[in-house]
This record gives structure tokens, sequence and C-alpha cells, in this order.
């Protein structure tokens, strides 16, 4: 499914990866000779900078002939995803981060931010079926735009959490495993691991709930451009991070706590099994798809569906402490 576009992601990536490799390693070198960080951190400054560079060449808007950029609210949707996932990365570093993240420790987090927003949420966005360059920049597609600027937002939120916390390395029960790495008591590991976790549960449910609509997701919104199923998606999306973000926050309280917060992700999962709309008339029947592209498919408004997602993602966050608490999980 969409193989050839998968394909071209991933050729994509391998040449900024390379690059970031080779820079990595000349930056492991002189943050060590400097005394700032140890070499397993100064490759990942490297490659976080390489990434973040190659980030913002690839997806200039400017580069685009006028004609596409003219009215394209597409384009818009996807910086606006952008621009808020980094600000609250930026916030949570300013305000609620470890209080040693400073100065060059600083630049490396932002940097680390920003590069998962462009990968992993960016690039990775697109292996769903939007595509950034073709269905965003060049048709306009503003249900595609909503969709990639909601992942990329969602990316964003959860890594904006991960850093959230002043955790010590020796405070997690599984951190022997990251002992073999020469910058373990800097903790600098703590934050992509979190993240990482998030982000590959997100990925999980987003992909669980395109399986369990009742139409084909990617010609809905990518042939049909429907607003509606979009928007279902992005308020989907924006509630499994509300409930990720809370979970993956560094004020990390042991793993059956942790448990508790990840396990609230199921209140928007069950809120879609409910909440979905019925197959549309020409859904499941080639010749009716053929049909209904001649025509106008039946849509109805999701915003309740996606207000009833938002409402139990904060319902959960509110009150997973609380039964964390009264099962005598936290500390």
């Amino acid at each position: 499914m969409y193989t050839d576009h998968k394909v071209y992601l991933l050729q994509k990536m391998i040449g900024p990866l390379m690059i970031g490799v080779w820079v990595g390693a000349l930056s492991a070198v002189f943050f060590y000779e400097a005394d700032i960080f140890w070499p397993d951190t100064g490759v990942v400054f490297g490659m976080a900078l390489v990434i973040s560079f190659f980030g913002l060449l690839w997806n200039r808007a400017s580069r685009l002939h006028p004609l596409y950029r003219r009215g394209n609210a597409a384009i818009g949707a996807v910086r606006l995803g952008i621009i808020l996932g980094f600000a609250w990365c930026l916030w949570v570093l300013v305000h609620h981060a470890d209080p040693t993240i400073e100065g060059f420790w600083f630049v490396l987090y932002a940097l680390m931010a920003f590069a998962a927003i462009k990968v992993f949420g960016q690039v990775a966005g697109q292996l769903f079926g939007p595509r950034l360059q073709v269905d965003v920049f060049e048709r306009g597609n503003l249900a595609a735009g909503v969709f990639l600027g909601a992942f990329v937002l969602a990316t964003g939120m959860i890594f904006g959490g991960a850093s959230w916390g002043d955790l010590e390395a020796g405070g997690l029960e599984y951190g022997w495993v990251f002992e073999v790495l020469p910058g373990y008591e800097d903790g600098w590991w703590i934050t992509p691991w979190f993240f990482g976790m998030g982000w590959l549960i997100l990925v999980l449910t987003l992909g669980l709930w395109i399986r369990r609509e009742k139409t084909d997701f990617y010609r809905r919104v990518v042939r049909d451009r429907n607003m509606e199923d979009a928007k279902a998606a992005a308020y989907f999306m924006i509630a499994c991070a509300i409930t990720l973000t809370y979970a993956v926050h560094g004020d990390y309280r042991g793993f059956a706590d942790a448990l508790i917060g990840f396990s609230v992700i199921a209140l928007p999962v069950l809120g879609h099994e409910v909440m979905r709309p019925p197959a549309p008339a020409h859904a499941g029947n080639q010749a009716g798809d053929q049909a209904g592209d001649q025509g106008v498919p039946a849509v109805r408004s999701r915003d309740r569906e996606g207000g009833v997602y938002i409402l139990l993602a904060l319902a959960g966050v509110v009150l997973a402490p609380l039964v964390s608490t009264l099962l005598g999980l936290r500390g």
C-alpha cells in the first residue's frame, strides 16, 4: 500500500542520515575535547543539527511556483502544526524541564525536538497516505494538510511531554540498559526513549483507528478531500497526544504508575467505536465508489465525535493520578 511513496521517503532520508553520522562524529570529537558533552551526546547533537537543517530545506514553500502557494490553506495547516508543536517543546524546555538544561544542553534538546517533529511528524505522517509534496503543496488538498498538520502537532506534544520533569538516570528500573553509553549519567537518552515509546503507541493507535473506519480512509481524504474525516482523524490524534503527553512526562513514579498513564489512551479508542459514523451508501462497492466520485458522497459533521475524543482524553488525564493513588502505585 503506497509502496512507491514509502520507498521514496526512505530514499530521501538516507542522504541526510549519512551526512548526520559524519557530522555527528566530528561534533563528538569537538564537544568531548571542549569538555561539554560525552561522545555519544555529541553524535546526537550533530545528527539532530543536520536533520533539522535538511528538514528546513526540504519543505520550503517559497521554492514553489506562486500559483501553488496562492490561497493554499493546506500549506498553512502543516506549518501551524510545526509551529505549535515546536513552540510547545520550547515552552516545556524553558519552564518545566530539568534546571540543568541550559546553554549547549538547551540547544541540544531544541534540535532534537525539531528533528523529531520533522522526521517522526512530517515525514512519517505521509506513510499513512497523504503526501506533502503532491497533495498539500501541488494540489492544495486541505484535508490532507489538516491530517499531516495534526500528526506533526501530536508528535511535538509527545516530545514536549517527554522533556518535562527532572528525572535522573538512576530513577528508572530499566535504566541499566543504557549504562553502556558514555553519557549515561547525563541522561540525554531519557527524553528520546520516552518519546519513542509514546510516538510508537500513537502510530499503532492511529493505524487501528484508520483500520476501524467503515470507509477507505485514503480515498476519502486524498481523493475525495473529505474534511470531516480529516478533522475526525485530527481530533483523535490530538486526543491521543494529550494522553501520551501525560504518560511520558518526566515526573516518573514507577512502572505501574506509568502503565496507568499509557492505558488512558484506550478511552479515545473506545469513543471511536461508539461514535464512528456508518459506512456511506456507496462504500464497499467498486461501481458505487466510482459513481460516488462523480457526485458528492454522503457527509455528516464529525465535530461532536471529535469533541468526545478530547473530553475522554482530558477526563482520563485527570482521573489517572487519582486511580494510581487509590491503588497505591504512587510514592
